[in-house]
Order: C-alpha cells, then structure tokens, then sequence
C-alpha cells in the first residue's frame, strides 16, 4: 500500500464520502481517486466502504480500523517530513498557534514580539477563538499549539501543559456605589448589572458558577468575547464586570475603578496544548518555554513521553 492510497481513503472520508470533492481536494480526477481506493481494498481483501447504489456511504468495521491506522501513519509520515525539514531549516518555518482574543493582546503580546525578534524568518500565524474551537484545532492538526483555559472535555491525542495563572478583579466605573461597600460579598456585587463573558469562555463559566454557588442570579446587563469591548462599555456606566487582572491597563483605563475580589471568584489556569505524535521544530519548543518557561525543551518531551 501507498500513502497516497491512504491519503485518498481519508479524503474521501473527510469529503462526507464524497469521491469528486475528495479528487477536487486532492487536485486529481474521480477515476484517479476510485482507482486508488480500490487498490487499496484489494490489498487488505475487504471492502473499507459501505457502498449503496453505486455510492460510498460509509465505512465498514474493517475501514474504520484501517481509517484510524491510515491517520496515524499520515501523521508520521508529516512528523518525518517535519523533522527532516527541521535539519535544513532550524530557524525556518510557520508557527500556527490557537487562541483566545485575552491571552494574544495581553499574555502573548510581550511573547510574541520576543520570539519574532529572535526568529525573524518564522511566521506567527495566530487564530482566535473559543477554549472548544481551539483543542479541536489542535486535535486535528490545524494549529500546532494552542493556549487557552481548557474547555470541558480534552480529547485523548491532545496533551495540556500548565502554563500561568489568571487572576481577577473587579472593574466598576468612577465613582460607583460599589466602591463603597463597608464588604465586598458576591450578594453585593449581584445588585447591579453585569457585563460579562459568555459560558462558552472560562472567564464566564466561573463567574456565573461562583453566583450559582451562592443560590444568586445576577442582573446580566451584556455578555462580551472581546476584554476592550467590556472595558468600554463598564466605562460608559452600562454596568460592571468580574474581570481578568492582566487585561487591566492603569495607564490605560483611567475611566476604571478596580476592586480586589478576594477569594470570591477562583482563579483560572492557562495550558499550552499540543497534539500528541506531532513533531515540533525547535523553534516551537522555545515558543512555549518563553510562554511557561518550567516547559524546557527535555520538560516537554518527558511529558509527551510519558503520556
């Protein structure tokens, strides 16, 4: 069998079965393309596709198994390609990295000015997103890192490495009531409006989580995916936001108040995630250790080992 077999059996598969888009993807003809998956199915003497009037439908047990092989070997056959690519140009390349619209403007801002100094002839190509969106980016290979708090559910191919902490504070306009609150209570902050993140991003799962605790309900005023939107909009006196600490500029917000919550609303983690089985560029390795700099190049590779 032939890698291009198996890329054609994966294509088809990611086409929704369909053998012309699968061609068109792989910039070959239809024929070219059954020819191939034929081939293939005769080498393992079983049919890999359920077939009804003429058309794929689906895979059979047997081509579930050989899909699942078919990925794994592709992705070693990248990884090779990777790491030969990685001999001739150690300081060369494209870094596709996952994240959040907080952590590229606040956290990786200082990162990622550092690292392009350092390595002028790679490209940074940063895709936003929710937590969800990107670890399924970084399952399926998209991206090569991404950096986000963790949604719900991690998929078994994606390792999550610890990376900062992400503190919270309370930001009210000039002059609010709140500011003179004798104690700061979360039945106390649930008196006025709040502009906040949705669910779908961490910062908004664990503020409403931290209410819910308490049997609250607080008036939502506004839900935001953008730290500056929810800025602007707390500074026009639309309300008031449980807000991350390092997306708060002083110079920067001086139409801001900022209270210190305590321990009232826990404080969240960021994790660089990576797939498993990928090969990374030396230059990715330094990505992430200027990103957490305990993950060292041996750090990581232990961890990818042991997992």
């Amino acid at each position: 069998m032939t890698l291009q077999q198996l890329r054609c059996l994966c294509e088809v598969v990611d086409r929704d079965y369909s053998v012309s888009r699968a061609a068109a993807a792989l910039h070959t003809s239809q024929p070219a393309v059954s020819k191939l998956v034929k081939q293939l199915e005769q080498q393992m003497g079983a049919e890999l596709f359920v077939r009804a009037r003429g058309r794929i439908a689906g895979l059979t047990e047997i081509g579930r198994d050989v899909h699942e092989l078919a990925r794994r070997m592709l992705r070693d056959a990248a990884a090779l390609n990777d790491l030969a690519a990685e001999r001739a140009r150690e300081t060369s390349g494209v870094l596709r990295i996952g994240t959040t619209h907080l952590h590229a403007r606040y956290a990786l801002l200082d990162v990622i000015t550092a690292f392009t100094r350092a390595y002028p002839d790679v490209h940074l190509d940063l895709t936003q997103g929710n937590p969800d969106e990107i670890m399924a980016w970084v399952a399926a290979g998209t991206v090569q890192l991404g950096v986000s708090t963790l949604p719900e559910t991690v998929p078994p191919s994606v390792l999550t490495l610890p990376a900062y902490v992400i503190e919270r504070c309370i930001i009210t306009p000039l002059k609010h009531p709140l500011l003179k609150a004798k104690r700061l209570t979360l039945r106390e902050i649930a008196k006025y409006p709040l502009i906040t993140y949705d669910r779908v991003f961490n910062s908004g799962s664990v503020v409403f989580g931290a209410f819910e605790k308490q049997g609250l309900q607080p008036r939502v005023a506004m839900k935001a995916t953008d730290a500056n939107v929810i800025k602007a909009y707390v500074a026009a006196g639309l309300g008031i936001s449980v807000f991350q600490k390092m997306a708060h500029e002083p110079a920067e917000d001086r139409r801001l108040a900022v209270l210190d919550p305590g321990a009232l609303f826990p404080a969240s983690q960021a994790f660089i995630s990576l797939r498993r089985g990928q090969y990374l560029r030396g230059y990715a390795y330094d990505f992430i250790a200027r990103v957490a700099p305990k993950w060292s190049r041996a750090a990581v590779d232990r961890e990818l080992k042991a997992s």
